[in-house]
């Protein structure tokens, strides 16, 4: 039988989390990083890594993708997607063998919803010149995916937090946690053991059709600041002052999260491909963080 093997373009944070378990299930892992340092060390966890910038080749990449099964890319798009602008031939090489391609996309594509639920059918609608390059790249994928006949996933992901440094529980400890309150904002949220579960189950069940879409998230949409609140609670500690949003002096990057507000239903994910989180909402996010760091 032939061993699944993904090829992951883009092993961050997510995708090493994913790259853990796949081999823990006898997969094969491959992918790329930005550093010669680190695909040194993912390499001693199993993983085939391959310097990639988004631009230059790795070496051998056609024999290196070869027998390759599924491939995800997270890397984020410039003017053009660097994987499909890049590697298209070598992902074709490969297409023999492949079972389906995923992409790592983000919510910010559907723009500002004024706080509305919505799902995978509500029209997008990007403020921002990366959610319009998010866009572009998505529709790159579905086309390509349909040429090549491969079925292609997207995942629309919000802010993803886990483990690792990546949680208000870590924030607080640090000392950069902020409490910042604006007025009816809300932001979604997904754990990054919840997300590997969603691939996962894609991956290993996929159903039918040339593309499908996908919001990764939690069930409950929430103000930051009260998500800071209870991550202090859980420490025992007193959260931040309350910042209010016209006074908290963001930089433009940081800012334009708060431009927009949206409630992201996430039924696909339960009832296509089965998943039931083990986190449903950040309260029990960081319960499990805060346990593991005592």
């Amino acid at each position: 039988m032939t061993i699944p093997h993904l090829f992951c373009f883009g092993l961050g944070y997510s995708g090493q989390a994913l790259a853990r378990t796949l081999l823990a299930m006898g997969w094969r892992v491959s992918g790329t990083w930005r550093s010669v340092g680190k695909a040194a060390s993912l390499g001693e966890q199993g993983i085939n890594a391959f310097i990639f910038d988004g631009e230059q080749a790795f070496d051998d990449a056609a024999s290196r993708m070869a027998g390759v099964t599924h491939i995800l890319s997270s890397i984020p798009p410039d003017t053009l997607d660097p994987v499909l602008g890049n590697r298209r031939a070598d992902i074709e090489t490969a297409a023999c063998n492949l079972q389906w391609l995923g992409y790592l996309s983000t919510i910010g594509v559907y723009g500002d919803c004024k706080g509305a639920w919505i799902d995978e059918t509500t029209p997008v609608a990007p403020l921002s010149i990366g959610g319009r390059q998010r866009v572009d790249a998505e529709n790159q994928w579905i086309e390509f995916g349909g040429r090549i006949g491969v079925p292609t996933r997207l995942f629309r992901l919000p802010g993803i937090y886990g483990p690792g440094g990546r949680s208000q529980i870590d924030a607080l400890r640090t000392g950069r946690a902020r409490r910042i309150v604006k007025d009816a904002q809300v932001f979604n949220r997904i754990h990054v053991d919840d997300l590997v579960a969603v691939l996962v189950a894609s991956m290993t069940r996929p159903n039918t059709g040339a593309g499908r879409i996908y919001n990764v998230c939690d069930h409950e949409p929430a103000p930051a600041h009260d998500v800071v609140t209870f991550a202090a609670q859980l420490l025992g500690i007193e959260p931040p002052q309350i910042v209010m949003f016209k006074d908290a002096k963001l930089s433009p990057f940081a800012a334009h999260f708060y431009g927009e507000c949206k409630r992201v239903r996430n039924q696909r994910i339960t009832h296509e491909l089965g998943v039931t989180l083990q986190y449903p909402t950040y309260r029990e996010g960081l319960r499990a963080i805060a346990e593991m760091r005592l």
